[in-house]
């Protein structure tokens, strides 16, 4: 859902009046309309397909772009970090894997998996930050340039004290720690990597795919 702040309601009418262009909510061009808002929702949850015209459904929205959520050096973020509420079963894996780019549909004990429903969720495994990728994340986020893929020491990193720059972080759509971000790496058939953000450290580390607490962040063109 986003909201048009260049828009008021007139209070005879009650009809919401667009003011094109305007910074004071009444200076500039005014047309009647119904812009206030622009919603985009899915008919279906996470089942496929996904598009325009088939299960989305809009009001008031112009295009289905690729634009960057936000954007650090050359890496294009597509959204803010998110959980997926419901695991994907391994009969569905099974089907899907070829097209998300999955390796492996080995799940958990329950068998069912967050990870495969994260990558489902980002359109496939290409679309989901890797470890490199989030150690850039966390480079920016902490103000430092030391941190690597698989750094997973923890606190120190050689002795040098980073912290959470929760400015920084909050242009990114970055919750307050603590918190842990799907990797899209495919390191083995039974654990899936994560990177894990805390006030005064960072590690990469792995998670089973029953873990329902990793949040997975989505990337753009």
């Amino acid at each position: 859902i986003a909201y048009n702040k260049d828009t008021v309601q007139d209070p005879y009418s009650n009809q919401i009046v667009t003011i094109s262009g305007s910074t004071d909510g009444r200076k500039g061009s005014v047309s009647l309309g119904t812009t206030a808002l622009a919603i985009l929702y899915d008919t279906n949850g996470y089942k496929s397909p996904n598009k325009s015209a088939k299960d989305l459904r809009s009001i008031n929205v112009t295009k289905l772009g690729k634009d960057c959520f936000a954007k650090i050096g050359s890496l294009c973020l597509a959204s803010s970090p998110f959980a997926v509420p419901e695991p994907m079963t391994k009969e569905e894996c099974t089907l899907t894997k070829s097209k998300l780019g999955i390796s492996w549909c080995n799940m958990s004990s329950s068998g069912t998996s967050y990870w495969a429903a994260a990558v489902k969720a980002c359109g496939g495994v290409s679309k989901m930050a890797n470890s490199a990728q989030l150690a850039e994340i966390a480079n920016f986020v902490y103000d430092t340039n030391i941190i690597g893929a698989n750094t997973s020491n923890g606190i120190d990193y050689d002795d040098e004290f980073i912290s959470y720059n929760y400015s920084k972080a909050s242009a990114l759509g970055l919750p307050s720690p603590e918190f842990t971000l799907w990797s899209s790496d495919n390191i083995n058939s039974t654990a899936r990597k994560h990177r894990k953000f805390s006030d005064y450290f960072t590690e990469s580390s792995t998670s089973n795919h029953s873990d329902s607490s990793v949040l997975v962040l989505c990337l753009g063109d």
